[in-house]
């Protein structure tokens, strides 16, 4: 539920791997990483739980070797120390090399604000935002090495697939969705898996049209309770493989 103190002591210390992903429970962190500096060798903190009781957060931006950060929980207040805290820390860990960066957010807003950040994150290779999440960041399509994204928990629309499209090394794109999804043609050169999860995944439909839709798309997978049918599949050239889970 929450790090001993003592984890701050380890030096050497390179993964800190918490909480469970499915159920979104979290690992608190302790607050006397406020008072040390010696976790320079950090890479991956995965897990973790931030509210407003966490005076750990402040302290985020001394890991500056972090390549990957997972909160799966949030419970903080907009406007408030904590929030703006964890802002300027993400913001400058993401100047520091920053390659992964996923944020779990049910009713913080915060991550609405990463709309806000001053300059991008350049060194992103892989985004994950769930959460009450409104619209992709802008800054998104000024990252030309991102991956891997997921966009999950969200509310989205065909104007999403127009403002990633052109990310050149994208090659996993994730999404759980609750409307109609139409995929604009062009664009999307690199990506190779588009996956969707959700209790109910709605009518999606490929544009039919003189242009090609996802020309590299190898494989669909869907996971689902419910599902509203997918049309314009012939379109897809390099389509080899379509998996359906209920």
């Amino acid at each position: 539920i929450e790090l001993p103190k003592e984890v701050c002591q380890l030096e050497q210390l390179v993964n800190i791997l918490g909480g469970n992903k499915k159920t979104r429970k979290a690992l608190k962190l302790p607050g006397e990483l406020n008072k040390k500096k010696k976790m320079k060798g950090l890479r991956i903190l995965s897990g973790i739980e931030i509210d407003e009781d966490s005076s750990a957060v402040a302290s985020l931006h001394q890991l500056t070797g972090l390549r990957k950060l997972a909160i799966y929980k949030l419970n903080i207040i907009e406007g408030q120390k904590t929030f703006i805290d964890l802002c300027s820390s993400i913001q400058y860990l993401c100047s520091c090399g920053l390659q992964t960066l996923a944020i779990n957010d049910e009713s913080s807003n915060f991550i609405n604000s990463l709309d806000s950040m001053s300059a991008p994150p350049r060194y992103l290779i892989g985004l994950e935002l769930s959460g009450m999440l409104e619209r992709p960041p802008k800054w998104i399509v000024e990252l030309k090495n991102l991956y891997k994204l997921t966009l999950s928990v969200t509310v989205l629309k065909t104007d999403t697939f127009k403002l990633i499209q052109d990310l050149p090394e994208l090659f996993s794109l994730t999404f759980t969705l609750n409307r109609e999804i139409i995929v604009p043609p062009g664009g999307f050169k690199s990506l190779k898996l588009l996956r969707f999860f959700a209790t109910l995944v709605p009518r999606l439909s490929f544009a039919v049209t003189g242009k090609e839709v996802m020309p590299a798309l190898e494989r669909i997978d869907m996971r689902f309770e419910a599902f509203e049918g997918i049309y314009g599949i012939k379109t897809l050239k390099s389509l080899q493989e379509v998996h359906l889970s209920v």
